[in-house]
């Protein structure tokens, strides 16, 4: 009820920008702050309750969570691959879409749970250094090497899929304003200087871009 505050609160007096990191905020007051108390007291009554499937899932969930975690953050923090960042991202989240549709047969919680841990990942240089634009940043300088003229060995329907790729991890950062800023200067740059590998497939991220994010 009171998520459902907040969102109807920001999108009556806020900007759209605002929603997520408002959301994610009220989730950590609401919910994470009271992690340890919640696990406490339903891990009591699972127990008590013998509830083998539920406690069984319980450490399947925390497993992969710390797992996810303990992964991405070799990929996240080693500024040295920030080259490859993205794409290693990109490959990480495809490894695990594929063992959550053939392992966990697209199981709601594990979904759930992969969610989480990828915002947290590509959040976590703020959660640590308060810095939004790093993930923003690199985010924005992938679709940039994609979308330049040197790509045009890719097809229309490999570039479309990558964009689309990629815009999930566009959805996990908090750092939209910074993204926006960075993705406009080279945007202009590639349309100015004639450097776009397609000019449809431009058309279709700014349309990608303002579905997610709005004009």
């Amino acid at each position: 009820m009171r998520l459902n505050e907040e969102n109807e609160r920001c999108l009556l007096y806020l900007d759209a920008f605002t929603r997520k990191p408002l959301i994610a905020t009220a989730e950590r007051q609401l919910l994470e702050r009271h992690i340890p108390a919640i696990l406490d007291k339903g891990f009591m009554m699972l127990m008590d309750g013998h509830r083998i499937e539920d406690l069984q899932r319980m450490y399947s969930l925390q497993a992969i969570s710390s797992y996810i975690r303990r992964t991405g953050q070799s990929i996240v923090m080693d500024e040295e691959k920030d080259k490859d960042m993205v794409s290693s991202l990109l490959e990480f989240k495809a490894s695990l879409d594929s063992i959550l549709e053939e392992s966990f047969s697209k199981n709601e919680a594990f979904c759930n749970t992969i969610k989480d841990s990828f915002e947290h990942l590509i959040n976590l240089h703020y959660f640590i250094f308060k810095l939004h634009n790093r993930p923003a940043k690199l985010i924005a300088k992938f679709l940039d090497e994609k979308l330049r003229d040197g790509n045009k060995g890719t097809t229309e329907e490999e570039l479309e899929g990558t964009l689309d790729k990629v815009l999930v991890l566009f959805r996990f950062i908090q750092g939209k304003d910074a993204f926006e800023a960075f993705y406009k200067k080279d945007l202009a740059k590639r349309l100015l200087l004639g450097k776009s590998a397609s000019i449809d497939a431009e058309k279709s991220m700014i349309s990608k871009l303002k579905t997610e994010c709005g004009s």
